[in-house]
């Protein structure tokens, strides 16, 4: 079932999109035309922006619980897009710690992506070399966030880098990192991570049309987004999407295996009010396809804080280790030099939970007991790992 926490335009509803603070009210605007729609942009005070491109086909109806599926060349709009506009960002609880923008819209139909290039770039898209390009993917636990974040606008290091940065959105929770596929077949992981590699495909397709080149792509993250990142650095269908890395803060070890997703699944159906004990499993089905969207990011939400508490120092939702899109756990193929030769920045931001002691986050374990059980999973987990004497703590 596709309900989006907040109405919007169907697509190919004309309207006219509203003025964002330093955008062009006059003069010509910039044209993309890439091989799945042209798009029209805005001149900003210090970039060319577009927002709200569609980069794979709607994830409802049938879609839904279902890898992104690309975009083709039949799915481009017949008029050009005006891409003035963020499309809508993916349902989530609403957190006064992050900042979705004024008048956001929340809808299933979120995988919009968002452009911006130093001034005049789109224009030199024929050139044998276009810019060096930059993908930003977002933190917030895998729960919360977007491309869209006014904390993420991208004209400063468009216009003082002289590089094309693009900003995305992918699923959250339950309806992106949830692996329901223990209970049938037709529910597949990682919905969120292909969301990424699908948004990264389409930059290798078509952001020469923008002026950048496809042969220099940088993805960084934080948080989340960096965990993401480390991912996307061990998985076989993500090889020369990209040459360069940076991760900032990445949680590596908070990716589960099958076994901790199933039992992430039955919880789930819990919390959702599902008994798997009176129903089949074309019932269950039946049943989540009926949970609408509000519903869905409730249950991400009441998961978020619940399993923390139950097992401290771990999340949720995250990727999933599934032997297929996400094989092996990264760890282990970065300790077998096994990950894509390309260059990587990583680290920890310095005030990383900041945040999480503002949201008053379960994420963080304060008590002394939690943090002890927590290094006692830790050391469960990876047995080789040296852990920091209680004094140290």
């Amino acid at each position: 079932m596709h309900d989006g926490l907040m109405k919007h335009d169907e697509p190919g509803t004309p309207t006219t999109p509203p003025v964002l603070a330093g955008d062009a009210t006059t003069g010509p605007r910039p044209l993309a035309e890439t091989r799945v729609g042209t798009y029209r942009g805005v001149v900003g005070d210090r970039a060319d922006v577009w927002r709200g491109i569609r980069y794979a086909r709607p994830p409802v109806g049938g879609l839904r619980w279902r890898r992104a599926v690309p975009l083709e060349e039949s799915d481009a709009p017949e008029d050009v897009v005006d891409a003035a506009t963020f499309g809508a960002v993916c349902p989530q609880q609403l957190n006064p710690a992050v900042r979705l923008g004024p008048d956001v819209v929340m809808d299933e139909d979120c995988l919009f992506l968002n452009v911006w290039t130093p001034p005049g770039a789109s224009e030199h898209a024929d050139e044998a070399v276009g810019l060096p390009v930059m993908v930003w993917l977002h933190g917030g636990a895998y729960v919360l966030g977007s491309g869209a974040q006014p904390f993420y606008e991208g004209s400063n290091l468009a216009a003082t880098g002289d590089v094309v940065v693009v900003t995305l959105n992918y699923r959250l929770g339950v309806l992106g990192f949830a692996d329901l596929s223990s209970i049938d077949e037709r529910f597949e992981s990682n919905a969120g991570l292909s969301d990424v590699l699908t948004a990264l495909r389409w930059v290798r397709d078509h952001i020469a049309a923008f002026g950048g080149d496809p042969d220099k792509v940088t993805v960084f993250g934080e948080s989340a987004g960096a965990g993401l990142v480390t991912a996307l650095l061990t998985m076989p269908a993500a090889a020369g999407l990209f040459g360069r890395a940076i991760a900032q803060s990445s949680p590596v070890t908070s990716m589960y295996g099958a076994d901790r997703a199933a039992r992430v699944a039955t919880q789930l159906l819990e919390v959702a009010g599902i008994d798997v004990g009176e129903l089949d499993t074309a019932e269950i089905v039946e049943r989540l396809d009926e949970l609408d969207g509000m519903t869905c990011s409730a249950i991400t939400t009441t998961l978020f804080e619940k399993i923390p508490g139950e097992t401290p120092g771990t999340i949720a939702f995250a990727p999933v280790i599934d032997g297929d899109l996400l094989p092996e756990h990264p760890l282990d193929v970065y300790r077998a030099g096994r990950a894509h030769p390309v260059p990587l920045i990583i680290g920890t931001n310095r005030d990383e939970a900041n945040l999480f002691k503002y949201m008053k986050s379960p994420l963080m374990p304060i008590t002394t007991a939690d943090i002890e059980r927590m290094f006692a999973g830790m050391a469960k987990e990876y047995p080789d790992v040296v852990l920091p004497e209680r004094a140290q703590v």
